[in-house]
């Protein structure tokens, strides 16, 4: 019978003749040399991941006679919160040489570090990384360096993670970059909170282990707490605490593991205190500077009706909701429209955390690897903490002290999930390690995971997503992964996650070539010529063409915002009837109309007002972009609308408004246009950042 030691020795042999495994170990091996090459190459090349291309359906005419810039993919519609908010925000700040507060949101502008942490010259850019090459590199290539920075510091900061949980099992470590990195919980939400505060996390928890564990190399420990720093900079920046709260909770339980694990050997020397110091020095530096120059929008935000006063209660979340990841390999092909949710909402992390539940008395009773258990022991009561929260809920009181009331269950999903991939990695390499479980055991606890996984299949919302060909093969595909793991054929394991893995993550956010999808639209350049020649002019953009124009470097009164413009607001609702509809996170869509100004909560973070024009004199506005007819007012004699452009191939002019008389509009009973209201009709989706499961 072939020994351990024998058994060892011919696998590196192998592995030493087989060119493919050669070719894995050399890209291994030179890791960051590839990536610095690879992001040259996406920023040279001008590539993003944005679905700009959305705005097609918007405004589809084009000066270059292109049809779409996406060369692999498809947009994601469904990602309103990147193509229609963050991306616009971003080439807003480009447009304005990226102030605090950009003057281009309503009356009183709005603060930019707060708004999905738009690029800004400022002390607080220190903890966005992403955003670097914007200052240098102009907007289109800074978001080619931001898609391209991001993705692949994230799959080298996961790889990193995952050599530190596997003790060094590189080719479960090159898994373990990709299954974090193209997890559809990430990609889905990659340029938004989960993307950045993972990233944040990942970065974070590197640079905690190997401060404590190379505590010996000064040098290393300087770069390890710069890593900290920039990253934990950025993490308090994110400020969503749905995501924020279980994610500091996360890095806590790994310090304190950390710390445990080298408890024999951590010895403080000369070094340890100016490096803390200093570097918390850094971080309280530049917070204090955030907190002073953003306190008016911090309070502003944390005072919205949504998400400000949103207390969560916990619990509630159904059995099936934690087998969700089985829609993975599907959602990017495939729309999940039940029950009002979309594909963003419910694309999670594959894991086999159900699987470490039933072998956590063979792991955590084995006398083989005692000094590996902590980090896995500490994982576990991590995932443990969070699964009790979705699942049961916690008291009032005990949840407030804790601040889980700011997680919402739903929420709380997405960082179990990136817990229980942690978790997963370290089982699997502890059981291949020192594991030893009765056979017929192993097929029994396959057997219970494949029953729950039937029964959340059949007894949920993906019933009605599958089909039964869909569902059996699902199954299958799942039990032979199980089964691979279990009885420790690695080498299958290793291929087929992969292939899940990447056919779940590569294929959701598109492959772009350049920023035409908003730069290259003839709308676009008849605005910019206007502004050119009238910079200081409000605008008012109706229907879904509100935040268009912000992208331009236009000032308008409607757009997306992350607090109220109260001032701009109070002026037409001074007696503040309607506070309760615009004091929130809201996409704001207008209308001009001849009747009285009117306000109406669509969703939760969108609301439509129609103005009237006296309203639109107050606010100031000088031109409109509409589909409609506008030139029919001017029969009214109370406001005139000048054509300057259009109609286009999409029905969009843009009109001079001026007024004939300074007397108050007397007001009108019938609209002459037909009203408002047909154009007030929404998309029925969910929103991605409001919980619509719950």
């Amino acid at each position: 019978m072939e020994t351990r030691t024998q058994k060892r020795i011919s696998e590196e042999s192998y592995e030493r003749t087989n060119p493919f495994i050669w070719i894995i170990d050399q890209i291994i091996r030179f890791r960051y040399i590839i990536g610095i090459v690879f992001l040259f190459i996406i920023v040279a090349l001008n590539l993003n991941g944005s679905s700009i291309g959305s705005w097609d359906k918007i405004v589809s005419e084009r000066s270059d006679d292109k049809t779409s810039d996406v060369i692999f993919g498809e947009n994601r519609e469904v990602r309103s919160d990147e193509w229609m908010v963050q991306t616009p925000f971003y080439f807003s700040q480009a447009e304005s040489d990226y102030p605090v507060v950009n003057k281009q949101y309503g009356k009183e502008g709005q603060n930019m570090i707060i708004a999905y942490n738009s690029p800004v010259k400022d002390l607080t850019l220190i903890g966005k990384p992403f955003n670097w090459g914007f200052l240098f590199l102009g907007k289109e290539r800074g978001l080619s360096f931001y898609w391209g920075f991001k993705i692949i510091g994230m799959l080298l900061l996961s790889f990193e993670l995952v050599m530190i949980l596997t003790k060094r099992n590189k080719y479960l470590s090159l898994l373990g970059s990709f299954w974090i990195t193209f997890s559809p919980a990430i990609q889905w939400w990659f340029m938004q909170h989960v993307g950045d505060l993972i990233f944040f996390t990942l970065a974070i928890m590197v640079g905690i282990y190997h401060f404590i564990a190379q505590h010996e190399k000064v040098r290393l420990r300087l770069a390890m707490m710069a890593l900290i720093v920039i990253n934990g900079i950025g993490f308090v920046l994110v400020l969503y605490p749905a995501h924020q709260v279980p994610l500091v909770y996360l890095i806590l339980f790994w310090l304190f593991g950390i710390l445990i694990h080298f408890r024999k050997e951590l010895v403080l020397d000369i070094w340890d205190l100016p490096i803390i110091i200093g570097g918390l020095g850094i971080i309280g530096v530049v917070l204090s500077h955030f907190y002073s120059t953003s306190k008016e929008a911090i309070d502003a935000t944390l005072n919205t009706i949504y998400p400000g006063k949103r207390e969560a209660s916990g619990g509630g979340r159904p059995p099936s909701d934690y087998f969700l990841f089985l829609t993975n390999w599907k959602i990017p092909f495939n729309d999940f429209d039940f029950h009002g949710t979309n594909n963003g909402e419910i694309a999670s992390y594959f894991n086999f955390f159900p699987l470490t539940i039933l072998l956590s008395p063979f792991i955590f009773f084995s006398k083989r690897g005692k000094e590996e258990k902590y980090l896995g022991i500490i994982l576990g009561l991590f995932c443990c903490f969070i699964f009790g929260w979705t699942f049961f809920g916690y008291s009032h009181g005990f949840a407030k002290a804790l601040m889980l009331t700011y997680v919402t269950s739903t929420r709380g999903l997405v960082t179990l999930g990136f817990g229980t991939v942690l978790l997963s990695l370290w089982m699997i390499n502890f059981i291949w390690q020192y594991a030893k479980i009765p056979g017929w055991l192993k097929l029994v606890f396959l057997g219970l995971v494949i029953v729950l996984a039937t029964h959340s299949l059949t007894t949920s919302v993906m019933g009605l997503y599958f089909n039964k060909l869909e569902m059996i093969t699902t199954l299958v595909v799942f039990a032979l992964i199980l089964f691979s793991l279990l009885f420790k054929l690695k080498k299958t394991f290793l291929i087929a996650m992969s292939v899940v893995v990447l056919a779940s993550g590569i294929f959701v956010n598109p492959v772009v070539h350049g920023t035409g999808a908003i730069d290259k639209k003839v709308l676009a350049e008849e605005i910019i010529k206007i502004k050119n020649e009238d910079p200081n002019a409000v605008w008012l953009s109706e229907g879904d063409l509100y935040n268009f124009p912000p992208a331009l470097g236009v000032k308008t009164i409607n757009s997306v915002r992350f607090y109220p413009d109260m001032k701009l607001w109070h002026k037409i609702d001074p007696k503040r009837k309607n506070e309760k509809i615009y004091n929130r996170y809201a996409h704001t869509r207008a209308f001009i109309t001849a009747d009285k100004t009117k306000f109406h909560l669509d969703r939760p973070d969108n609301f439509t007002v129609n103005i009237n024009f006296t309203d639109c004199k107050k606010l100031g506005v000088q031109y409109v972009i509409s589909n409609r007819p506008l030139e029919d007012y001017n029969a009214l004699n109370y406001a005139q609308f000048e054509q300057l452009y259009g109609p286009d191939d999409d029905k969009w002019s843009i009109y001079r408004l001026s007024f004939t008389s300074d007397d108050t509009q007397a007001e009108v009973a019938e609209d002459p246009i037909g009203g408002t209201d047909d154009y007030q009709e929404i998309p029925q989706q969910a929103p991605n950042d409001y919980e619509y499961i719950n």
